[in-house]
């Protein structure tokens, strides 16, 4: 049986604001000696020219500094689709109409794997629309497109045990066409979109144990995003509110945000959580700020965003002959220093970027910042 619980949430929407440079200045010292300094190592991806690239940058005691070793990750095309979890990002690239190559780098020890995909399936034509990763098992949605038309595709799901000295796989067959994907559980969350009845968007579970389908339902119209968020549910993006699913009973709640209170989160390129669940991410504000894209941070538990509108905490002029921000591209969060980590390309040349460190509210400010060759994507901190 299908739950539905409706939560007209009193969104709440905070713009920072804080001191200017001089009142920053005068802060006492208590405050200053609480501040978090703990050296840390960050590696930085960043598309250069199409090409995605590792940067490594230290944290010292007189701030970000590019690295004297080089990163082991090497530089690549950037993937047609990627995944990324507890230090380790999957990516697959196409190889052909009929192949495709997944490499999972894990930064935490700076190994990586890569292993061919769909040779098995001999001359063909597929377009791979997702891919997740779960220990051994890597997942990877996929259409098969069996004639010119696309009502004669073919949907399935191909599940990779990389567990052995030769990788097996097994292929799920689904009946609508395959979109996002997301696991929580033990469960592998589809988003499809029913094309032949409904034309609406769906979940479909497949258990991974078994991978076998084990749930379906419909969703509704004008889905935009599907992942997962805090306490291993399952969240669905819309433009105006967004349902949680939990992903053991399958219990859906929905939160509506009102006019003017949209997170807007949904067209973020990446989500990053801390451990109380907090999300991090790119946020087009709207009216809130001159900026197309700003940091922002969501509070599932309170309902609560939180958007770090630049010209609100950095003087014009920093921003205009400093740093030279025309978007934010990346968002995340050390927590051992509590600071935000952001990324944003710069309006001086199409592959100039740079990285922010930036005390949190409610007394935001910027710590360091460092300018780098390329567009900042991801960060990944030891």
């Amino acid at each position: 049986m299908k739950t539905y619980n409706l939560i007209y949430a009193c969104m709440a929407m905070l713009v920072v604001i804080a001191c200017s440079k001089t009142d920053s200045d005068s802060l006492g010292e208590k405050e200053k000696e609480e501040e978090k300094n703990i050296q840390s190592d960050y590696t930085l991806l960043v598309n250069n020219n199409g090409t995605l690239e590792a940067t490594l940058l230290n944290l010292e005691d007189n701030g970000l500094a590019l690295s004297g070793k080089e990163s082991k990750f090497n530089s690549v095309s950037q993937p047609n689709l990627s995944y990324e979890n507890d230090q380790v990002l999957t990516m697959y690239h196409k190889k052909s109409d009929c192949s495709g190559e997944i490499t999972v780098y894990d930064f935490k020890d700076d190994t990586s794997e890569a292993y061919g995909v769909f040779t098995d399936l001999g001359a063909c034509s597929l377009t791979a629309k997702a891919v997740s990763r779960k220990g051994n098992t890597i997942y990877i949605a996929y259409e098969l497109h069996v004639s010119p038309s696309e009502e004669d595709d073919e949907f399935y799901i191909r599940a990779l045990d990389v567990s052995g000295a030769t990788p097996t796989h097994v292929d799920i067959t689904l009946d609508k066409r395959p979109l996002q994907l997301a696991l929580a559980h033990n469960r592998l969350f589809v988003l499809t979109l029913d094309e032949e009845v409904t034309d609406e968007y769906a979940i479909s579970v497949v258990d991974s144990s078994s991978n076998t389908e084990i749930y379906d339902t419909l969703v509704g119209f004008d889905v935009r995003r599907m992942f997962t968020g805090p306490d291993d549910n399952i969240i669905i993006g819309y433009d105006d509110l967004h349902s949680t699913i939990n992903s053991t009973t399958f219990e859906i709640k929905y939160t509506n945000y009102g006019p003017g209170k949209e997170p807007n989160f949904t067209g973020s390129s990446s989500l990053h959580f801390d451990s109380s669940g907090k999300m991090y991410y790119e946020m087009t504000p709207t009216d809130h700020s001159d900026f197309p894209v700003i940091p922002a941070v969501y509070d599932f538990k309170e309902n609560l965003t939180v958007m770090y509108a630049f010209e609100n905490f950095i003087t014009e002029t920093q921003l205009n002959f400093e740093y030279e921000i025309e978007k934010t591209t990346m968002v995340s969060y050390d927590e051992e220093n509590n600071v935000l980590l952001i990324g944003y390309k710069k309006k001086t040349g199409e592959d100039k970027g740079g990285l922010m460190r930036l005390n949190p509210a409610p007394k935001p400010q910027v710590l360091n910042n460092i300018d780098v060759d390329g567009i900042p994507t991801k960060i990944f901190i030891k």
